[in-house]
């Protein structure tokens, strides 16, 4: 293709989009190599998990997958498929349209993995998790829009059109707007289970900078996208932000998952201390004794429930503080 046959200003929009395409093509390659160790590791430690969760996080992998395809066709069709006819190069290639939809499928499957266990953890707030779902939703028949739009106008302008500036303005602040809402929630809730105890506490402390990074990473990158799709029209920065968003967010729900084997470790050192520190309050029961009761006072012990470290919770130990205050009061 000769340069001379294209003005010097679409010219320069054309390598500028192509820039970002590559850009977002090598770094979506990147952190889907990351997305493939973090199922590697998972799924050879998840017998623990119910047949539901697997299936979930192999489908999420699957769509992962078939998305770095569709990033890989998309540039393939520019830079080798169209490369030298001027009217191919300027159309957008229907891959780019189908990998929008399989991006916000992603990223709100992520959301409502999230709000799920938000759910769980908040003790069914209903306000907090609906609005999260709802805006997931909303996410999600945005961003099929989008796709729809631009499967049907194939010429490379309508990436910075009005109507593409709109949807994708709003599909991304609601999306920033649930990723910032599962932060907060999440940092809220497990901050209300502090025990007091410096084991249990810096488990929380733990989960909580795991829910922190979660949510930055995806945030930053939704807002990214959002300032450049409505205070960049004319630019094409927006491709970059598209293509690793939904990397993103299966890689950092692949490392929430995987961080549960060192905390099941830590839940299990913290079961011992306690039942160290039962030893030491309340003498062992001599033989033919009553179970569960001091031979001295005969004080019934409280029964502390330790949950399962499931797919559902991020806890891997459930000692509220309630039953530990109920264990010295007894005492």
């Amino acid at each position: 293709m000769a340069q001379s046959a294209l003005p010097p200003a679409v010219l320069s929009g054309f390598k500028e989009a192509m820039g970002c395409l590559v850009i977002g093509t090598v770094l979506s390659a990147c952190i889907y190599g990351v997305s493939v160790l973090q199922a590697y590791l998972y799924f050879p430690n998840s017998r623990r998990d119910s047949t539901s969760m697997r299936s979930f996080v192999a489908l999420l992998f699957t769509l992962d997958t078939v998305s770095m395809f569709l990033t890989v066709v998309t540039l393939y069709d520019f830079v080798v498929t169209d490369f030298g006819d001027p009217l191919l190069l300027f159309s957008v290639p229907p891959s780019l349209a189908v990998l929008n939809a399989f991006t916000v499928l992603i990223s709100t499957s992520s959301q409502c993995f999230f709000a799920r266990r938000l759910w769980l953890l908040s003790n069914g707030n209903k306000l907090l998790v609906g609005t999260i779902v709802l805006g997931a939703l909303g996410d999600f028949g945005l961003g099929v829009a989008i796709s729809v739009y631009m499967y049907y106008h194939r010429e490379i302008a309508a990436l910075s059109s009005l109507e593409i500036r709109i949807l994708g303005g709003i599909e991304s602040g609601m999306s920033v707007i649930c990723d910032v809402a599962i932060v907060i929630g999440l940092c809220y809730y497990l901050n209300s289970k502090r025990t007091g105890f410096k084991r249990t506490d810096s488990i929380i402390d733990r989960l909580i900078i795991y829910a922190i990074n979660r949510g930055v990473l995806t945030a930053v990158c939704q807002a990214g996208h959002m300032i450049s799709v409505v205070g960049l029209p004319s630019h094409f920065t927006s491709i970059a932000f598209g293509l690793i968003e939904s990397k993103l967010y299966c890689n950092t729900l692949f490392a929430t998952l995987n961080a549960r084997k060192s905390l099941r470790e830590d839940g299990d050192n913290v079961v011992e201390l306690v039942a160290q520190i039962v030893d030491h309050i309340i003498p062992p029961v001599p033989f033919g004794g009553e179970r569960g009761m001091s031979p001295a006072g005969r004080v019934k012990l409280p029964d502390i429930p330790c949950s399962k470290s499931d797919t559902e919770s991020s806890f891997v130990l459930d000692i509220s503080s309630n039953n530990l205050k109920k264990l010295h009061s007894d005492v």
